[in-house]
């Protein structure tokens, strides 16, 4: 099992305009979604991002290097399930049950040149030896009385919470947490679209005025030509 690096704190960076940053090149929509997730004074940050921005890479390299670090314990990524309400009868462990939900976060720890075999707790994962494990990935369905603390918590795919899940998601986030909520308003997969709680979440913490929050749009797809002229709206 790999040895838990001592952190001099001395060495953490207040900021990280001349950072290496894993070699990613970011535009400045990212670099300022980056930064707020970097600066201490925020609790939770909001990015409404298009396809193909890259969102769930920046704020899972960001959060990475927070615990990296030393400054948090962990990183715990939460998606939706789109409503499945079943996939608790699904057979298999927990993790094995969620695991078609994970792919973004895969992705995103590939790009950052870390193997998700062993940064990702898997309760069955042979490779888990070899490493120490920094990822927790659940669905929200799993969530229920959990109480998260001195984690990086990342919502993805935040536009198929609705308002409930949301609600008990965010709220099991304790005071030494760092809440990271992404999604695309523009691709909801609720078979009821009206039922998504993410613009309505994103609405209710900026009417608090309050400074620990962060609000975020990421515009630029790096996809492709395709990709982009798909994502924008079609012609009724």
């Amino acid at each position: 099992m790999a040895q838990k690096r001592k952190v001099d704190y001395t060495d953490v960076p207040e900021k990280l305009d001349n950072h290496i940053f894993y070699g990613m090149k970011l535009n400045k929509e990212q670099t300022e979604f980056r930064d707020a997730i970097w600066d201490k004074n925020k609790n939770i940050v909001f990015c409404d991002a298009r396809a193909g921005t890259g969102k769930t890479t920046v704020a899972f390299a960001t959060a990475l290097m927070l615990v990296r670090y030393g400054l948090y314990d962990g990183i715990t990524y939460v998606v939706s399930p789109y409503g499945e309400s079943k996939q608790g009868y699904l057979p298999g462990s927990i993790f094995q049950k969620s695991v078609i939900y994970y792919q973004p976060i895969y992705d995103a720890i590939e790009a950052c040149g870390e193997n998700p075999n062993i940064v990702i707790s898997q309760e069955d994962a042979e490779a888990q030896k070899y490493g120490e494990p920094l990822v927790n990935c659940l669905t929200h369905t799993f969530l229920r009385g959990c109480n998260i603390s001195g984690k990086v918590l990342i919502l993805d795919e935040a536009q198929n919470y609705s308002v409930d899940d949301l609600r008990k998601t965010l709220t099991r986030a304790c005071e030494k947490t760092k809440v990271i909520v992404i999604g695309h308003s523009g691709q909801i997969d609720l078979s009821n679209k009206s039922l998504s709680g993410f613009e309505k979440c994103i609405r209710h913490f900026k009417s608090k005025g309050d400074k620990r929050s962060s609000f975020h749009e990421l515009t630029e797809n790096f996809r492709g030509w395709v990709s982009q002229t798909a994502d924008e709206p079609w012609i009724e």
